[in-house]
């Protein structure tokens, strides 16, 4: 009986202790609980000893007196038989949330093994082009492509340098060049009447003799493009002189002097230059335009001039 109650008295302390520490709030009912519990318990263990006692136990001596009297307790009997285990109790009520507790050491982490590939997700909307990537290295050569068509003929490139001179070829059989040229001057002062030849008494150049030194006019023996130049001078006062060049009676151009001053030795000049196309025996010449005279001395300040551009 004593064991019980040092083992009631214990579990009551413990009790007591943990809801005191945990549940201070609801200490002071659980505790009228326990001891009422604990009351109730210790009769009914007390009235079962007692029974024990009196059924196993030896009798003593009989009572004295009348029957409200106890007599002296008796040895101890016999211990009984250990009762059967009683059933299972009701659940207690869920206690209160305990504090947090201290933050425990981080475990170790162990890798598992690598899953299997999941399925592939729909393709994602495309992004902004990224930045231009370092050149790479070039490739291997790859194997030669069919021959394409020719291309569009490209521009034409700068000019090269010139190369150095060959070496000098052999003489070649070429015609003799066609030539004709002349260049006749006035030595002398000519007075005249409007259509008379003007008359020359030097032929420096005569190529061909195709200028008459006797008719004075020039006669085309070759066909082609010639050049025809003219230069008359004057020296009087108050004259007019005027000169024309004539191609078979046509007047192709003329040239004029007008010397407006009332001295002597006022020189004066005047030219032209004509390019006619000839056939054979055509005829040029320069012929006075009116009757003033036409000046020139050794000086050769009158001349009349004509070559072959090129034959037809």
């Amino acid at each position: 009986m004593n064991c019980v109650n040092d083992l009631f008295g214990c579990l009551f302390d413990f009790q007591s202790d943990s809801i005191r520490l945990c549940f201070p709030i609801l200490y002071r009912l659980e505790y009228i609980k326990m001891a009422a519990a604990f009351f109730v318990l210790c009769v009914g263990l007390h009235i079962y000893g007692v029974q024990s006692t009196v059924l196993s136990g030896e009798s003593g001596p009989a009572p004295s007196c009348n029957s409200c009297c106890q007599g002296p307790v008796g040895p101890p009997g016999v211990p009984g038989v250990p009762g059967s285990a009683g059933s299972n109790g009701l659940h207690g009520r869920d206690g209160l949330k305990g504090d947090i507790g201290i933050k425990g050491d981080k475990g170790e982490s162990i890798r598992g093994d690598r899953g299997l590939p999941g399925p592939r997700g729909p393709a994602g909307e495309r992004g902004d082009p990224g930045l231009q990537g370092l050149e790479g290295r070039p490739g291997k050569t790859g194997p030669r492509g069919l021959e394409g068509r020719p291309g569009v003929d490209g521009q034409p490139g700068d000019d090269g340098q010139i190369g150095p001179v060959g070496p000098k070829g052999s003489k070649g059989d070429t015609p003799e060049a066609i030539k004709s040229a002349f260049s006749v001057f006035k030595t002398n002062t000519q007075d005249g009447s409007t259509g008379d030849v003007l008359t020359f008494q030097v032929a420096q150049t005569n190529i061909g003799s195709h200028f008459d030194t006797s008719t004075h006019k020039f006669t085309c023996r070759i066909p082609g493009t010639y050049v025809f130049m003219f230069t008359i001078a004057s020296n009087y006062n108050n004259q007019d002189c005027f000169l024309r060049l004539m191609k078979d009676g046509l007047n192709i151009a003329g040239t004029h002097v007008r010397d407006s001053q009332s001295s002597t030795n006022n020189f004066h000049q005047s030219s032209n230059t004509a390019i006619l196309q000839l056939a054979e025996g055509n005829q040029v010449w320069l012929e006075h335009g009116n009757g003033d005279p036409v000046y020139s001395d050794s000086n050769k300040w009158t001349s009349f001039s004509g070559f072959l551009l090129y034959p037809d």
